[in-house]
């Protein structure tokens, strides 16, 4: 780009010196000849301009995205957006690493357990934030387990951690992993030909799984009302039975249901009595209707 600029620079200073240059006798020069040259170096002129704003165009775009970089370099607790989400997706490609597999674009104590694991899967100080040694580790990742959106079962985008097909069926890399074939996630179709590898077919499997509750806690607690808090690894709808006895009887339990499919769950009771303790059970079901229920736990209200 800068080149094409320098040649149209150097044309349009050329005919500057033609123009200052041109014998006297020369200024008898047809209206038309001149207006036809005037019109050739306003459009040099035009070029130029373009040039200029293309190239400061793509000044603009370099720094943002070393400003990216930077940003995904200090993720920790509390981070949110499509940062969070990337980091979410490349830490799920380990089971072993992110069990819950929440991708939420919420950088809570989930992800940063998730963080310290895979700090400490690959020799790094588990500090459970992303510092530069950590993000070099991420886009290595990130190279080896290209990231892909897919659209889900509820035409919701989610990013998805795709395996390298080749990786399932190539001898070599097999025997480099002691013939262990990485996990496929389930946003992830195979190509038919890998499939026909494999023994398989590409044909649709029912949701039987339901969804994994994680994080239940009251928060918020006052004398007559608190939030509870839980998150799940799928959308799902949500639901708290509430009681002052235990064990708590959901047949005959005060409930609040919330049919909204999220992640983040927080649901607030409300009418509650003061210095009381109050035992309570959450339940999320996803799209499939598979249900989750969690153990009992229990919070104590404030007084008047």
């Amino acid at each position: 780009m800068k080149s094409k600029l320098l040649n149209c620079i150097t044309i349009v200073v050329a005919a500057s010196i033609m123009f200052s240059s041109v014998p006297a006798f020369a200024q008898t020069t047809t209206m038309t000849s001149i207006a036809s040259l005037q019109a050739l170096l306003q459009s040099l002129l035009a070029q130029v301009q373009t040039l200029q704003t293309q190239l400061q165009a793509a000044r603009q775009t370099q720094s943002e995205i070393i400003g990216t970089l930077k940003l995904i370099s200090q993720l920790r607790e509390g981070a949110t957006g499509e940062s969070v989400k990337l980091l979410q997706t490349i830490l799920t490609a380990d089971s072993d690493i992110y069990p819950e597999g929440i991708i939420s674009g919420y950088f809570g104590k989930l992800t940063a357990s998730a963080v310290r694991r895979f700090q400490k899967k690959h020799g790094l100080e588990q500090v459970g934030f992303v510092g530069p040694r950590t993000l070099k580790k991420l886009n290595e990742e990130l190279d080896e387990n290209p990231v892909s959106e897919e659209t889900n079962a509820q035409g919701e985008k989610q990013k998805c951690a795709i395996v390298p097909p080749g990786h399932l069926i190539a001898p070599g890399w097999l025997r480099k992993q002691n013939g262990v074939k990485p996990v496929v996630p389930e946003c992830q179709t195979l190509p038919p030909g890998i499939l026909a590898k494999l023994g398989q077919t590409a044909t649709s499997t029912p949701d039987i799984v339901a969804p994994v509750i994680s994080g239940v806690s009251a928060t918020n607690v006052s004398s007559t009302s608190a939030h509870i808090l839980w998150t799940t690894n799928e959308t799902a709808n949500s639901k708290v039975w509430y009681s002052t006895s235990t064990p708590l009887n959901t047949a005959t339990a005060a409930m609040v249901t919330v049919a909204d499919m999220v992640l983040n769950h927080d649901v607030t009771l409300i009418g509650l009595n003061a210095s009381s303790t109050y035992y309570y059970v959450v339940s999320s079901a996803d799209a499939a209707n598979n249900t989750a229920t969690s153990t009992e736990a229990s919070f104590v209200t404030l007084g008047q």
